[in-house]
């Protein structure tokens, strides 16, 4: 009896040690992409001096970045349109499909296919892609009010992170 639990704690023991193995050889081999940063293109919001003295030099001008909802993401990112506040139409700008960011950025939105339709297609002409991730902050400020996506957060005078 005593012969069986040594074997069998051998069996496990190499099972075990097989299967860190194989972890480790994963972990090692597995591509580190970043999650993607969602940012945004900012407005002029005009806020009020909290003064009892109300005078048109009082008002200051502030860039908050666009608001949406997590619907208007998904909807955009489909080749719907998408109407913001004040009638805008919301753009939104994507790497080429070929991008690991994109296939990412499309996986934490529930996106199952990546939109690559060209945008002088007239189908959808809120989408703008671009060619690398370098290029995204100037296709989200161009195209205000406007969406995209980055491997890290960044906060610029035109753009910053939205969620």
């Amino acid at each position: 009896m005593h012969g069986v639990f040594n074997q069998l704690n051998k069996a496990l023991t190499g099972l075990l040690l097989n299967g860190l193995f194989l972890n480790c050889l994963f972990l090692i081999g597995a591509p580190a992409w970043a999650q993607p940063v969602w940012h945004c293109s900012r407005s002029d919001v005009q806020i009020a001096n909290a003064s009892d003295d109300f005078t048109l030099a009082a008002l200051t001008i502030e860039r908050e970045v666009i608001r949406l909802s997590l619907g208007d993401l998904y909807d955009v990112y489909q080749g719907n349109f998408v109407k913001l506040s004040g009638g805008l139409t919301l753009s939104a700008c994507v790497v080429d499909g070929s991008s690991n960011l994109t296939a990412a950025a499309m996986r934490s939105i529930g996106n199952k296919r990546v939109l690559t339709t060209a945008p002088n297609s007239g189908l959808t002409s809120n989408l703008h892609i671009v060619e690398d991730e370098s290029k995204m902050l100037r296709c989200i400020a161009k195209h205000h009010p406007a969406i995209g996506y980055l491997s890290k957060l960044t906060h610029t005078e035109a753009v910053g992170p939205c969620f």
